[in-house]
C-alpha cells in the first residue's frame, strides 16, 4: 500500500507537503478525490481550498482534477472515479461516523490495498491507522465505535508536542496520554510534529519534512526519527 499521512495542512494551505504530495503522486494520478466529511464547518469552502492547492502541484504545474467527495451525495460514484484518494483535516470523530454512514470504509480500504495512493492530513491520518483512539479531537458526535481503515498498523497522533508551555503545570501531557493509550493496546503510536510527514511505501516507513516523529511502542522508551530516517513499525 502506499500512504501518505500529514500532521496539519499548514499556512499557507498545504504549503509545505505540496513538493511531497507531487513526490508521491508521480505524476500518473490525473482525477484526486478530496474527502471533506471531517469538516464540521463549510465543506465546500474547505474543498475549494484544496483544489486551488492541489490542482497545480510542482514541479511541472500540470496538476491534477482535484473532485470533491462529498459523504452525503454520490460518494462511491466519486471514489470510483479517482486515481487517488486524500482525506482532509477536521474532527476525527466526525470524520469516521461520516465514512461509516457513507459505506466508504470498505472501498476506501480494498482501493488502497490496490494500490490506489492514500494521503491523509490531521484527521485523515487518524482514520488511517486500526483505530482513532489517539486523537487530540472531543467526540462532539458521540461516535460509539473506533475501529478505522487499518491502512497502516500504527495509530497515529497528529500535532504532537512533546511539552506545551501553555499548559497549567502538572497537566497531562501527550506522552502520558499515548502511554495509558498502551495500558489497553498493544500497537505502537506515531506521533507526528507539525510540518512533518509519514511515507508508506512498498512497507517503508520514512518521515519526510523539517519536524520529527516520535514512535511510542509499549514497554519500550520511545524514540525520536527525522526527516530522511526509516521507522521501526
Amino acid at each position: 500500500m502506499r500512504v501518505l499521512l500529514i500532521s496539519n495542512s499548514g499556512r499557507p494551505f498545504l504549503e509545505h507537503a505540496r513538493p511531497h504530495i507531487s513526490d508521491f503522486l508521480g505524476g500518473a494520478v490525473k482525477r484526486l478525490a478530496f474527502v471533506t466529511a471531517a469538516s464540521l464547518g463549510d465543506e465546500v469552502a474547505y474543498y475549494q481550498r484544496a483544489q486551488a492547492a492541489l490542482g497545480s502541484l510542482p514541479p511541472d504545474g500540470i496538476g491534477v482534477q482535484v473532485l470533491h467527495l462529498r459523504w452525503d451525495t454520490e460518494p462511491l460514484a466519486t471514489l470510483e472515479r479517482a486515481d487517488a484518494v486524500f482525506v482532509g483535516g477536521g474532527n476525527t470523530y466526525a470524520l469516521l461516523k461520516r465514512l461509516r454512514e457513507a459505506k466508504l470504509l470498505e472501498p476506501i480500504r480494498a482501493r488502497v490495498q490496490a494500490r490506489m495512493p492514500y494521503i491523509g492530513s490531521s484527521a485523515g491520518s487518524n482514520v488511517a491507522g486500526p483505530r482513532i483512539l489517539t486523537t487530540n479531537d472531543w467526540n462532539v458526535v458521540a461516535l460509539e465505535a473506533f475501529d478505522a481503515l487499518g491502512l497502516v498498523p500504527f495509530n497515529i497522533n497528529p500535532h504532537y508536542r512533546e511539552t506545551d508551555p501553555t499548559m497549567a503545570p502538572g497537566s497531562e501531557t501527550r506522552d502520558d496520554r499515548i502511554i495509558e493509550y498502551h495500558t489497553v493496546w498493544e500497537n505502537p503510536v506515531v506521533a507526528i510534529e507539525e510540518g512533518t510527514i509519514v511515507r508508506v511505501d512498498g512497507g517503508v516507513v520514512t518521515v519526510c519534512g523539517r519536524g520529527r516523529v516520535k514512535v511510542f511502542a509499549r514497554g519500550v522508551a520511545p524514540r525520536w526519527f527525522a526527516n530522511g530516517e526509516r521507522l521501526p513499525v
